[in-house]
């Protein structure tokens, strides 16, 4: 499974200029404005502005703007859609609203409108950098790797020291299964910033994915000192060490990574795996009451519960989405593998650590967790 950051959406700068030329607005502008009020009081007051103002509609730019972008915080994303597509036609010219409209888009998951929104941004400023970057981001989502790092060469060409196009094009390679150059474009996001605790994170799970667990925990250890709080973190690191055959110290960073994200299934699958290997009791009947047991990976959680079997966990991951339905098919393998392996049902283990190790994303922990698990066995993944 992976997760994907979202694209900032733009819209402080071109606050300043709309708000200043609509002081006279009827309505409620201060609270539309307020940026410490809750979304829905910002909604209400620039709906306020937005049906009493009488006067030329570009006057509207600003309360259309802040009301997008509260709609986007609630994740309404066809009302965020609906107002930014008024302020394309107030504002046709302006590359800002042609990437909040695409980005946007992107977080809905429509990709290819994302893209002709980024594009049109790029059309009318050529050296919009982040425009790029998002763009790339669509690409790649939608599985054009070598498009995306295209772009995401022109946005580091527009500005040597953009850490978070480094970031994207070393996901990007990664994803092509060139860690190589995936770890030397994160390598590039840390010098640029030591602070950068993505670049960090995505180096480790680089490392492990090239089975060198040392430095991939060295760099989680980065991550989490550098977040203590983020629980993808303890994960990650609670998996190499796994992978390193630190039972110990992967069963305390995967309780950590639970501990603050309870409602995490993942990380509760992990844990049982890490559990059983540690012949440690089983925790995840009473984690379940916390997990979204109606959706996806709780079939995963029912199989090793004793709920479900095997069969009907393949057919819980079929998905009208191919991508959808082949990352829950390798996610499937590769979890069934490991209760096999547990029960010592071993040819059978090793057949589905085989499919997952062939289906799997290059930089997804089921991957390198396949590869690391046919290792182990003996057999060159």
């Amino acid at each position: 499974m992976t997760r994907k950051k979202w694209p900032a959406i733009a819209g402080a700068v071109t606050l300043v200029v709309w708000f200043a030329s609509t002081a006279h607005a009827q309505g409620n502008p201060v609270k539309c404005a307020a940026p410490m009020a809750p979304a829905e009081e910002r909604i209400a007051g620039c709906t306020a502005v937005i049906e009493a103002e009488t006067g030329p509609g570009t006057n509207l730019a600003w309360a259309y703007n802040l009301r997008a972008l509260a709609y986007v915080e609630i994740r309404d994303f066809d009302r965020a859609i609906a107002d930014f597509s008024r302020l394309v036609e107030l504002q046709p010219k302006e590359p800002r609203v042609h990437y909040n409209r695409g980005t946007t888009y992107f977080r809905k998951g429509d990709f290819d409108r994302a893209i002709a929104d980024y594009d049109q941004a790029i059309e009318l400023d050529r050296g919009y950098g982040a425009a790029y970057l998002c763009r790339g981001d669509a690409y790649r989502a939608k599985g054009d790797l070598d498009v995306a790092i295209r772009d995401y060469n022109e946005a580091i060409q527009l500005d040597p020291k953009y850490k978070e196009a480094f970031l994207e094009r070393g996901q990007a390679y990664s994803a092509k299964g060139d860690l190589d150059r995936a770890i030397a474009d994160y390598d590039q996001a840390i010098q640029l910033d030591r602070n950068f605790k993505m670049a960090y994170l995505r180096r480790g799970s680089a490392y492990r994915a090239k089975g060198d667990t040392n430095r991939a925990i060295a760099d989680l250890d980065d991550g989490i000192r550098l977040d203590p709080k983020y629980p993808r973190a303890y994960r990650a690191r609670g998996v190499a060490e796994f992978q390193a055959g630190l039972l110990a110290k992967s069963l305390a960073d995967l309780d950590q990574s639970q501990e603050l994200d309870p409602k995490d299934s993942y990380t509760a699958l992990w844990r049982e795996i890490v559990a059983r290997r540690s012949s440690e009791p089983s925790r995840l009947a009473e984690t379940a009451v916390q997990l979204h047991m109606t959706k996806w990976p709780a079939p995963v959680v029912r199989l090793f519960l004793g709920e479900m079997i095997q069969d009907a966990v393949l057919a819980a991951a079929d998905d009208a989405d191919p991508k959808k339905q082949k990352e829950r098919v390798c996610e499937a393998n590769l979890f069934s593998g490991e209760l096999l392996l547990q029960k010592r049902v071993t040819e059978e283990a090793m057949r589905l650590f085989r499919l997952a190790a062939a289906s799997c994303s290059k930089n997804s922990i089921e991957w390198s967790a396949a590869k690391a698990e046919l290792k182990a066995l003996g057999i060159d993944p």
